[in-house]
């Protein structure tokens, strides 16, 4: 693992980001790290990947995100702040990781901590956005690798998964006292790929 930028504000490398990591060795291409964060998954997939994307909506976690990259000599990777895909401009990527913010409740505005962490009122809402929006920014036959949490409903999960036609699998899962966390898979239905 690349030696990080620690930075005040920015989420740090927890129990979720190390679950990614589980599924880095599936980089390749274009990757994006979305909700990057301190950058530890996608700064890593730059390892197996042509270019990764950096995306997060706290300049703190992009200034670490940079900070990393030059301290670790890497440089097939670029930051982008956005909202989700919002700064995306319709770009597609081969891969796409995604460690989002999904404790129920309110964000404090300008709590870099409480965006890094909150997903919505109920937990699921930015999860579910992405998911939504997901299929128009992944190529033909790419993956994207998720973590999702019973902290909430994670029908609502499965539910938004099912209505963009994908398919989905857990591939590995923490089980902690207050919640269990997955790493998912999600790619598009064999049949629309024609894999058959």
């Amino acid at each position: 693992m690349i030696n990080l930028v620690e930075r005040a504000g920015v989420y740090p490398v927890s129990d979720d980001s190390l679950l990614l990591l589980k599924a880095i060795d599936a980089s390749h291409g274009d990757v994006l790290d979305m909700c990057a964060g301190t950058g530890v998954v996608g700064l890593n997939a730059a390892k197996f990947a042509d270019f990764v994307t950096l995306v997060d909506v706290s300049e703190r976690a992009l200034e670490a995100i940079k900070d990393s990259a030059e301290k670790n000599g890497i440089r097939n990777v670029r930051v982008v702040k956005s909202d989700l895909f919002s700064g995306l401009d319709g770009e597609m990527f081969d891969v796409i990781f995604m460690n989002p913010p999904y404790l129920p409740g309110k964000a404090s505005k300008g709590d870099d901590l409480d965006t890094a962490t909150v997903g919505g009122e109920k937990g699921y809402e930015l999860t579910k956005r992405f998911i939504l929006d997901a299929p128009k920014h992944l190529k033909p036959g790419g993956r994207i690798f998720i973590i999702l949490s019973t902290r909430y409903d994670v029908n609502e999960v499965y539910s938004a998964i099912n209505e963009v036609g994908f398919e989905y699998k857990i591939l590995d899962a923490s089980d902690f006292f207050f919640e269990k966390i997955m790493l998912l898979e999600m790619y598009e239905s064999r049949r629309d790929n024609k894999l058959e």
